[in-house]
């Protein structure tokens, strides 16, 4: 197939001066998904814009039919690396995984300049799409402000910004691991070293998804430190939709909260690039939300959120206004729009919070390290410690008693299948 005739050809030109590479990490049981998720990736190596196609799994001969069907694709390089030996609950065990199997990747590729593509198996992307975020890296990513209205910020972190599908603005660094893109020195910098303290707070019965911030979040403390304490006490903010009603509610009216808030905008506009595309732009069919599905059948497989509602989510970022988003119970974003109308010079000010404010927020952020917020931080988590173990007790009936991870709720409702029969 020549350039010319492939969709989108005509946006760019490939440039031959930018390396980019795909890594797909992973497996997935549905044997027609590999197809539709790797075409996209074989086209765009066929038009040059990609020089390698990684795929990279484990070597367990559990593994050997789902990998298969890859093997049979020539264009693609299949490397499968021993799993790592690790114990403990299967949160704890996803994050190792996924932080092993990604330095295994990383480490196919020699140039720490190179762009680097991470996909997965069941993660399905417009080829156009991807087109544009690679052959425009630059315009998307290459510029990473230093100033915020003229208030130089904290040192980044990160040399480009990575391309993440979606953010939430209230609940920091939880953010999309099944796609990225960005500089292979900059993805590798994500991957910061898991704590002991991680893996104790994935032990929490409510604190199943933090492991998606514990990917993120440490790489950025040496600049914000502010963060530590919300890494501390993240069992007092939860993933629990129910009690974060409330919650969020609670922490806005307080005097803390909206350091951390803003200091994460500015980390989202300045360090991320966020895109989700329109509906069906990116489709993905993770393992964890389809335990019970028929593979065989398409119509059954299950979109993980936010991909299923794109226009919900777009609809509800409300950009131009800081809090009814923040609002929300995770804050979900699925663009850019929300944090670049915060930022931008250019953008009126937001009607909710008056330029003055913001400029005293960020200034406050810039200086944090000397401590000049710790008597309000302090006094913030002593406060939102009251207010968990007040909710907890008022709500103890209807807690989830076991662990609402979905490995244990298909287990259980498959363990009721067989007992109704």
């Amino acid at each position: 197939m020549s350039l010319a005739s492939c969709p989108g050809a005509a946006l760019r030109t490939p440039n031959v001066t930018q390396i980019t590479d795909a890594i797909v990490l992973g497996f997935t049981k549905a044997a027609a998904l590999p197809a539709l998720s790797f075409a996209p990736l074989r086209q765009l190596r066929q038009e040059g814009h990609l020089r390698a196609i990684h795929y990279v799994t484990w070597d367990s001969p559990d593994l050997d039919g789902f990998v298969r069907p890859i093997l049979e694709m020539p264009d693609v390089q299949v490397t499968r690396v021993p799993p790592p030996r690790v114990k403990g609950t299967p949160p704890q065990k996803t994050l190792l995984y996924q932080t092993h199997n990604l330095d295994a990747a990383l480490s196919l590729i020699a140039e720490d300049d190179a762009i680097v593509l991470k996909l997965r198996p069941d993660f399905v992307a417009n080829v156009d799409f991807l087109r544009d975020k690679i052959v425009n890296f630059e315009r998307h990513c290459g510029t990473v402000p230093r100033h915020a209205y003229g208030i130089e910020m904290p040192k980044p972190i990160l040399g480009k910004k990575v391309w993440v599908p979606w953010a939430d603005s209230n609940q920091f660094f939880f953010y999309e691991d099944a796609a990225l893109l960005g500089q292979k020195s900059d993805l590798a910098k994500l991957r910061a070293l898991i704590t002991r303290a991680d893996l104790e707070t994935l032990e929490m019965l409510l604190c199943e998804h933090y492991y998606h911030i514990a990917r993120y979040a440490r790489v950025f403390l040496p600049s914000y430190p502010l963060f530590r304490g919300y890494l501390k006490n993240f069992q007092y903010l939860t993933n629990y939709p129910q009690y974060r009603m409330e919650m969020i509610g609670h922490a806005l009216n307080g005097a803390f909260f909206l350091f951390p808030l803003i200091a994460h905008a500015w980390i989202l506009h300045s360090q991320f690039h966020v895109d989700c595309g329109a509906q069906d732009t990116l489709r993905f069919y993770p393992n964890l939300q389809n335990m019970t599905t028929d593979w065989s059948d398409p119509m059954q497989w299950r979109l993980a959120l936010p991909y299923d509602r794109i226009a919900y989510w777009r609809g509800n970022e409300k950009p131009g206004l800081l809090f009814p988003n923040v609002k929300r119970v995770f804050g979900r974003l699925v663009s850019d729009d929300w944090q670049k109308a915060i930022f931008t010079q250019e953008t009126p000010e937001l009607p909710d919070i008056p330029r003055k404010t913001l400029l005293g927020l960020l200034e406050h952020i810039a200086g944090h390290g000397d401590g000049r917020l710790k008597p309000i931080e302090h006094e913030f988590y002593r406060d939102l410690q009251r207010f968990y173990r007040n909710y907890m007790s008022a709500h103890a009936r209807e807690l989830p008693t076991a662990s609402a991870w979905p490995h244990a709720a298909a287990k259980a409702q498959a363990a009721a299948a067989v007992a109704a029969r």
